[in-house]
């Protein structure tokens, strides 16, 4: 009986239909095509695998779930190959259109206004209308902004430089490097040794950073150098000549050197050092014949004859008549030594400390010939380190000149090495070699304030406590 019944896709709307006229419909619609309600007519009809419609059933498919009749191969392609996304070619993304233009104008017044520049160039950088220009421009503008950083930063340090207050500073510095007691050498590889000290301690020596990673600004500083370490090798030589013709005691010219040394203090070992320079400074003077100042009386003390060569005690024999080798003999047995009563004219003593104290900036002292002496680019050990026992490389005797007017610190380096090859040669470890240039220091400046005592027979000791600054110097300023 289920025969009579047809199914359709939708159900009508409406009330049930009577028997009668649900039978005359359905024996109509088996003679024509089922007409769906809603859709239009049916394009196609679909018959899904598996069990079979029974007949008279019609299904209708949705237009949504329609396919369009495709090749097998199409299959194997990937999903995304079907995906398409319609675009209009002449729709370019990266031009800005006239109304996104205006509003960017608008933003670029205000923002003008509220940083207080002028608005032409933002104007100029909206009018662009291309984003990968305006790209263009923004890295083009920046590095011309770090170009123009680069040059102000470097006129700044150039400034710096050249500027007064920091000739000043770094000139307290570098007199500290040349008043310690430890320093290897005043003119052999002293300025290199000095300029690489500074770059590995610039807060010390008060350099502001990037000087060392620019090479013209680098070369400056070095100059400056060079030209200040002459000034104080010329001011201490001068200083020393003073104290030698009044006679002062070692410790007041040492403090007197290092008065315009802001903050820095002095110790035994100071003395000792510049003890050693004097008693250099008295052989040099009488090797080289200048006696402009101090005279060759005055130069000469007792104290000098263990360090003299034989050309060196016949000049002094010669010269002042005396017998050195008396002299030297009533010294080992120990007796009481006056040099005055060799001597035909003994000079008056002047009991006076110095108190004579150069402008720390002023590179010019007042013996410009040493320091013009100091920047020969000769090297300075070159004829020296062969100088045998019987030369004192003063021309004596025939023999070549070694050291002239002009190499004072020169003579005063081979002396260091002559004192600590001395030393080497009689001690076997490092600890001992220390020990020995200590003790040779310290009876230089025992005999230096025997011969000058000053006003005062001797100097109380006390601890000192050396500024941060000073200590690195002292301690680190060794090659």
């Amino acid at each position: 009986m289920f025969r009579r019944y047809q199914l359709r896709s939708t159900s009508a709307q409406g009330p049930r239909p009577s028997n009668s006229r649900r039978t005359a419909s359905s024996s109509s619609a088996s003679s024509r095509p089922t007409t769906p309600q809603f859709g239009g007519p049916l394009a196609s009809s679909y018959q899904p695998d598996g069990p079979a419609v029974p007949t008279g059933i019609t299904l209708t498919v949705p237009r949504s779930l329609r396919q369009r009749a495709t090749s097998v191969g199409v299959l194997d392609e990937p999903i995304s190959a079907g995906v398409r996304r319609e675009r209009d070619d002449d729709d370019d993304l990266s031009q800005l259109d006239s109304h996104r233009v205006k509003h960017l104008k608008l933003y670029a017044k205000k923002i003008a206004e509220v940083n207080q520049i002028s608005e032409k160039g933002l104007m100029e950088f909206v009018n662009t209308g291309d984003l990968f220009y305006m790209l263009v421009d923004i890295k083009a503008h920046l590095i011309k902004s770090d170009a123009t950083k680069q040059t102000n930063q470097f006129q700044v340090l150039q400034d710096t430089l050249r500027g007064k207050d920091f000739e000043a500073g770094l000139h307290t510095r570098l007199l500290a490097c040349m008043l310690s007691p430890n320093l290897t050498a005043y003119v052999t590889d002293t300025q290199q040794r000095i300029m690489e000290f500074i770059a590995e301690h610039p807060e010390v020596f008060k350099v502001p950073g990037g000087i060392f990673d620019d090479a013209e600004l680098k070369t400056l500083l070095g100059k400056l150098v060079t030209k200040l370490l002459a000034s104080i090798r010329s001011h201490v030589k001068t200083q020393l000549i003073t104290s030698i013709a009044k006679r002062t005691c070692i410790i007041d010219a040492t403090r007197n050197l290092a008065h315009s040394t802001s903050g820095m203090e002095l110790e035994a070992s100071h003395w000792n050092r510049m003890a050693f320079l004097r008693r250099c400074l008295r052989i040099f003077l009488i090797g080289t014949g200048d006696h402009r100042v101090v005279s060759m009386d005055v130069c000469f003390t007792h104290s000098l004859i263990p360090m003299l060569k034989p050309d060196m005690r016949k000049k002094i024999q010669q010269e002042l008549n005396i017998d050195i080798e008396q002299i030297e003999q009533q010294m080992q047995e120990g007796d009481e030594v006056d040099i005055n009563t060799y001597l035909d004219d003994p000079p008056a003593i002047n009991t006076e400390g110095s108190t004579s104290v150069l402008d720390p900036c002023d590179s010019t002292g007042t013996d410009e010939d040493d320091a013009d002496g100091i920047l020969d680019s000769e090297d300075p050990t070159d004829g020296v380190d062969d100088l045998d026992d019987d030369d004192s490389g003063f021309r004596l005797d025939g023999k070549r000149t070694r050291f002239n007017g002009q190499k004072f610190w020169n003579y005063v380096d081979y002396m260091l090495n002559l004192l600590r090859d001395t030393a080497r040669k009689s001690t076997t470890s490092n600890e001992d070699y220390e020990k020995e240039v200590g003790r040779i220091m310290v009876q230089i400046f025992q005999d230096d304030l025997a011969d000058c005592p000053g006003s005062r027979k001797g100097s109380r000791l006390a601890t000192v406590i050396h500024p941060p600054w000073q200590s690195t110097i002292q301690h680190g300023l060794v090659w």
